[in-house]
């Protein structure tokens, strides 16, 4: 009697093992290249955190940024205590600075959290400010982000170009 049962349970687990993934189970192929080509860093002071950094270098993934001639990454910022006025918030407070291979940004644009381009980062949150940044095309294989604070230090993130 047991045999019986065990052949089946056996059988069905095969089958399905090697069904074709579909719905629930399908892969997500944007959200699996937007994770591989995603950073992220924070910056503490005492043990609480300061400032964090999300970025995803888009270059790899976006067939459109890989023609412009630039580093084109999607940004997600949030600062612990931000300034008050929006013109110094997020990727914009003097206090924290931006670099690829040390050089500042080009080009800044804020996103608003509807962006489409939101939509492929990996990880979303509401704290966070979203900005999408374009620094100078890099001749070397890996670009090195810094994000730093005045005070509280720096985080490194490293980022492999595919050619």
């Amino acid at each position: 009697m047991k045999l019986p049962t065990i052949m089946i349970a056996l059988t069905t687990l095969v089958f399905l093992g090697c069904a074709p993934k579909s719905g629930f189970f399908s892969e997500d192929k944007l959200y699996q290249s937007a994770l591989s080509h995603t950073q992220k860093g924070e910056i503490y002071n005492s043990l609480e955190m300061k400032a964090s950094i999300v970025a995803t270098y888009l270059n790899n993934m976006i067939i459109s940024c890989r023609k412009q001639d630039k580093e084109v990454f999607l940004i997600a910022i949030y600062i612990d205590e931000d300034s008050s006025d929006s013109a110094k918030q997020g990727i914009l407070n003097p206090a924290y600075h931006l670099s690829l291979d040390g050089a500042a940004p080009e080009d800044i644009q804020a996103l608003a959290y509807d962006d489409d381009l939101i939509k492929i980062a990996p990880f979303r949150n509401r704290w966070s400010q979203y900005y999408k940044v374009t620094f100078k095309q890099s001749t070397s294989a890996t670009l090195k982000m810094t994000y730093s604070h005045l005070h509280y230090g720096k985080v490194n993130l490293s980022f492999l170009k595919a050619y």
